[in-house]
């Protein structure tokens, strides 16, 4: 049974101490959130609340306290004699945290009340008190033994305490071995109050509920996830506090991380509290890293004008009041999936909400037809509770034409809601039935610290430096405008302007890439039928090398995607054509010891050079590749800034390697690697199908593989489609297993650098025994090679030699 929902809490016993009676935090929050558990006849039978502070509060001013506090802060008392029975629950205990007597006084207090219920009770201890003060009381409870239970089912004594959890990590690790002192980890109530939130626990049932949305809950399915913060108040009478910790520390290392780790986190099992938290826990600790250089790059903070002049804020403040920042997690399920956080005060409206954006669908059934967007899901806390599903549908009428529509259910009307009070009653009642469930574990605190101490840290060294935006506007940062799925994107403007020079398989679906990405293509290949094809698909064709140059607008980028043995001869001709300022990128698998070479060669004629890996086959160079870049760091950021990358590559899917030669350094290995990957799978394949003891279907094997699996891959997948569409046996396919040559450059590369590969150099041993004698592992690897790369795999049909050197 759901402890948040039940009504098990009238028979648990307890005794409620608020620290901070006086304060702001008891009257906003703690006693409207009282009132209303009262009101729901939530409360337990036996319950005594004892208000300590330093103030003597006479039983006329304790009880106008209270009913101020509701009227304000918790809605209006309609009935008077509800009101004094709710007002009899209080009692007030004057005194200091110093003061060991007034523990000693209060210990008496409560041993008083559990006599008179002939009970042994819990005791929640609540902390609405700054973080200066928690060593006194931790120190006077246990002094007091007021930390200890009573009983062996009854009597625990919780500690409930608010965020912020220290002011750093070393600061939190502080504040555990100091709680550690005293209690134990079952006794601490860290409260983070959005995991109270509604819509907060309602993302676990929308997920963990519902066989509609998990099983496509990563990276497969899932562009990107925006969490933002909204606030249109400013910091107002805060000044003061609000300038010591700033919008980061005050909402983003605790509150959004938190939506972070709810909307990401993997299923916990038995929802036990320790496995949620654990999990929670866990996928936070997967953000990834930062360096100097990410914060510089993927984090960005402001200041809204006016907040200087703020009571409590220093005149020269560098403290940001709305900031933003672009990260990832580095689990499995959702590495490469970019997470756009912010969070601000004095915004152009209060919008508080979590946006999951789905990848556009490979075919999409008139998209190209008006405006267009990939759906998205929306938890939203603010302005209204609510969870809205965007959609496309055919629009009514004659005319096949898309229009959004949305799926919306609201949790609560806007009007109905009293601030915090939901939530802290939702705190309250788990404290009192021991469900730490939503309650922040010492490791979440420990990993949300370790991913925000760098950005302050890199802040405070001016190395993302500070802005201005006006009160009542939303900023717009460049690390947010990253467009959703530039696949269907509607525009009518050119995105940029290639030269591609070899029109071939992975040229030509370069070409067909950027194309469709709006990019502007001028095409050459050495035989013109290639040229002509693409000609019909929007490339601008030419026929000749000096033609090819001169439709190129200035500076000009040419692709060369030629092999390896004919770069040199294309070259020669091509470098007279060209001018100071162009670029010139080798594409294609060349010997990297050639492409430093020509680096060196080109630089001396002010032509920048890039040699870049190309991963993922003619599918990949269709779809979207992956990039491996070497050369000049200045001629790789020039064509970044060209959007190339972004447009040619698959979502995170490029990098700068290194100088000339890095990228097809990095590619050759890879590849070496593939080839130790093939092999491995071909030796299990035909372990399998060789099997006398079993008689395996191997389609259902490699299906299986293909889900799930430690070793799900592309290649296993390509297999799996190898093996239905050419049968198990693989009759139709070629047990010559043939090589392009990376394999021997990169064991080659090893004996260099004195690095053992016996992995792929069994693999190429292999594939030169397939020449003279075919086998079963021979037809798994041209299978294979055959799905990614489109090499000839019948038997019968011409294959390339095996290179050696």
């Amino acid at each position: 049974m759901d402890l948040l929902t039940s009504k098990n809490n009238n028979n648990i016993p307890s005794i409620f101490v608020l620290f901070g009676m006086t304060g702001d935090l008891v009257a906003k929050k703690i006693i409207p959130s009282l009132w209303h558990l009262f009101q729901q006849q939530r409360l337990p039978n036996h319950l005594a609340i004892i208000g300590f502070s330093r103030r003597d509060l006479m039983d006329t001013e304790l009880k106008t306290l209270i009913k101020e506090s509701i009227e304000k802060h918790g809605g209006v008392i309609t009935n008077e004699e509800e009101f004094l029975m709710f007002s009899k629950l209080f009692s007030y205990q004057a005194g200091t945290f110093e003061d060991k007597e007034s523990f000693s006084s209060l210990s008496s207090h409560i041993d008083k009340i559990e006599a008179e219920w002939n009970m042994c009770a819990n005791k929640l201890f609540y902390l609405a008190v700054p973080p200066t003060s928690y060593e006194k009381i931790f120190k006077n409870l246990a002094e007091a033994k007021l930390n200890l239970p009573c009983g062996e089912e009854l009597g625990w004594s919780r500690i409930l305490i608010e965020k912020p959890f220290g002011a750093g990590l070393v600061s939190a690790q502080e504040l555990q071995t100091l709680l550690s002192s005293y209690f134990k980890e079952e006794q601490i109530y860290r409260i983070d109050h959005y995991l109270f939130k509604e819509i907060i626990q309602g993302i676990e049932n929308f997920r963990f509920s519902n066989n509609l949305f998990e099983d496509i809950w990563d990276n497969t399915r899932i562009d990107r996830i925006d969490i933002r913060l909204h606030e249109s108040i400013g910091v107002e009478n805060r000044g003061s506090f609000y300038d010591s910790v700033g919008t980061l520390r005050d909402v983003g290392q605790n509150h959004l991380l938190t939506m972070l780790a709810a909307i990401t986190m993997e299923y916990p099992h038995g929802m036990s509290p320790d496995t949620v938290r654990k999990n929670r826990a866990r996928i936070l600790e997967t953000l990834s890293p930062w360096t100097d250089d990410s914060v510089s790059l993927n984090t960005f903070r402001s200041q809204y004008n006016g907040y200087k002049n703020i009571n409590g804020v220093s005149p020269d403040s560098e403290t940001e009041t709305y900031f933003a920042f672009k990260t990832e997690l580095l689990h499995p399920r959702w590495k490469d999936v970019p997470i756009f956080i912010e969070a601000g005060k004095r915004m152009a409206e209060a919008r508080k909400e979590i946006v999951v954006t789905l990848k556009h669908p490979n075919e999409c059934l008139l998209c190209q037809i008006g405006p267009h967007a990939p759906n998205s899901i929306v938890f939203r806390l603010e302005p209204n509770d609510e969870i809205v599903i965007h959609f496309w549908m055919k629009k009514p009428g004659f005319e096949h034409i898309l229009e959004e529509r949305v799926f919306s259910f609201f949790l609560y009307e806007k009007e109905t809601k009293v601030q915090y009070v939901e939530e802290y009653s939702k705190v309250i009642y788990a404290a009192i039935a021991g469900n730490q469930t939503h309650f922040v574990s010492s490791e979440e605190v420990e990993s949300e610290w370790k991913f925000t101490d760098p950005i302050i840290n890199a802040w405070k060294n001016d190395l993302t430096p500070l802005s201005q935006y006006e009160p009542d506007t939303t900023p717009s940062p460049v690390v947010l405008r990253v467009e959703l799925d530039r696949d269907h994107v509607e525009t009518t403007s050119r995105a940029g302007a290639i030269g591609i020079i070899g029109l071939g398989k992975m040229g030509g679906n370069i070409a067909r890439r950027l194309i469709s990405k709006k990019w502007s293509v001028v095409g050459f290949n050495k035989t013109p039928d290639e040229t002509k094809e693409l000609v019909s698909e929007g490339i601008d064709g030419a026929y000749s090398l000096r033609e090819f140059v001169e439709k190129l607008s200035k500076p000009r980028i040419v692709w060369l995607m030629v092999p390896h043995q004919t770069v040199d001869e294309v070259l020669v001709e091509l470098i007279s054509l060209l001018e100071k300022g162009d670029t010139i990128i080798d594409g294609g698998n060349s010997p990297y010891r050639e492409s430093i070479r020509r680096g060196k060669e080109l630089e001396s004629k002010g032509i920048d050079f890039l040699d870049i890996g190309v991963s993922g086959g003619p599918g990949g160079a269709r779809t979207g590749a992956c990039m491996m870049a070497g050369g000049k760091i200045e001629s790789y950021k020039k064509l970044e800034a060209t959007g190339f990358f972004n447009d040619a590559c698959v979502q995170n899917g490029w990098g700068y390697m290194g100088t000339s030669g890095a990228g097809h350094f990095v590619k050759m290995v890879h590849n070496g690697i593939e080839y130790g990957m093939m092999q491995s799978i071909a030796e299990g394949l035909d372990l399998m199908h060789s099997s006398k003891e079993f008689k395996l279907d191997m389609k259902k094997v490699m299906d299986v593989y293909s889900h799930g699996s430690v070793i799900t891959s592309s290649l296993v997948s390509w297999m799996n489609d190898a093996y239905k569409k050419y049968g198990e046996d693989l009759n139709d396919i070629s047990g010559k297993a043939s090589a392009s040559g990376e394999g021997a450059w990169t064991v080659e590369a090893g004996r260099r650098e004195g690095v053992k590969m016996p992995a792929i150099q069994t693999a190429l041993d292999v594939r030169k025994a397939s020449q003279v004698k075919t086998s079963y592992q021979g037809k798994v690897i041209s299978a294979m090679r055959g799905e990614f790369g489109q090499h000839p795999v019948s038997r019968g049909e011409d294959e390339p030699e095996i290179i050696t050197n």
